[in-house]
């Protein structure tokens, strides 16, 4: 039964320097709110000191070791199976949280179709807001754009909540039967998973009250970079082949990604190619997602652009 209070959910891969720098300001930010909490690691199978760092020095933890290497889907996915209150954050371990950010954002649950929060997310190497994400069209897809670091964004209604820290309703969070695992290793599962619940009629919302500080994909910065962004555009085709429906938005994609195989070859950028028929070797999984969560859609496509762009 879940009870009232936070649980704290943070995947861990190869991170001994990063949970040396951002677990104490984290642990110290829970204890400063007051409320009830727990907070789960779940390691996703490390070679380095991740593990015997925080039985060491963290024993209030609740360490959960991978028997093998799970991606950012699976490994969060059992850290929420095991959360035991009502609300739960979800958080990187690259994440350098502010004192008092846990409070401006369980306020809002106080509304019964909030479904996650995200606070400030800074993300100074990239001169974003990570937090505060614009629904957009164009070129045929959906897409999330950031505000600029040091813009000034009042509290909104965003497309997605940010997997580096986003605050979700549990109860809401397991009836989507949380990120799927559809975009393994990484990358989409949090921008599928809003906007899943936004088709529920469940909304993701910022707030610009709460800070945190993301070091950027410190915890996949050592992938080649060609891979990275092979599995960024596999897992963009997914997402829209799970989740678009609008029948014009959709012709828009279709026309686009069409022109772009027929011209991609011509400047040699064939990871598009290997990304395409990446994504359609897991269409079949696309096609049960997407069949499963049609028949719970109450929002429509450009409905959720125009409450979040």
């Amino acid at each position: 039964m879940l009870l009232a209070g936070l649980s704290v959910v943070m995947p861990n891969y190869n991170g001994e320097s990063l949970l040396t720098a951002n677990l104490p300001p984290l642990i110290t930010a829970l204890e400063e709110w007051g409320g009830k909490w727990e907070l789960i690691i779940v390691d996703d199978y490390s070679s380095d000191g991740s593990c015997r760092l925080v039985k060491d020095r963290f024993p209030q933890v609740n360490l959960i070791v991978n028997g093998r290497n799970l991606g950012f889907s699976g490994t969060c996915n059992r850290g929420m199976s095991l959360a035991r209150f009502s609300l739960a954050l979800c958080i990187n371990s690259d994440v350098l949280v502010s004192p008092g950010f846990v409070t401006p954002l369980v306020e809002h649950f106080v509304e019964s179709d909030a479904f996650a929060v995200t606070p400030n997310i800074l993300a100074a190497s990239e001169g974003t807001n990570q937090g505060a994400v614009f629904g957009l069209y164009g070129k045929g897809f959906l897409k999330g754009g950031f505000a600029k670091i040091d813009q000034q964004v009042s509290a909104k209604e965003n497309l997605y909540a940010t997997g580096a820290c986003a605050l979700y309703d549990l109860s809401k969070f397991r009836a989507l039967e949380g990120y799927s695992e559809l975009y393994s290793p990484y990358l989409f599962e949090d921008v599928d998973l809003s906007y899943r619940a936004w088709k529920r009629g469940w909304k993701s919302i910022y707030d610009p009250r709460s800070t945190v500080f993301h070091q950027s994909s410190a915890t996949i910065g050592k992938l080649g970079k060609r891979r990275k962004r092979r599995i960024y555009f596999r897992n963009r085709f997914l997402f829209h082949w799970v989740n678009l429906t609008d029948r014009s938005l959709m012709a828009r994609h279709a026309a686009y990604v069409l022109t772009r195989l027929c011209v991609s070859f011509l400047w040699g950028d064939f990871n598009y190619y290997c990304s395409f028929f990446g994504a359609l070797r897991r269409l079949a999984k696309a096609r049960a997602l997407r069949k499963q969560e049609k028949v719970h859609a109450v929002l429509r496509d450009r409905q959720i652009l125009a409450r979040t762009g």
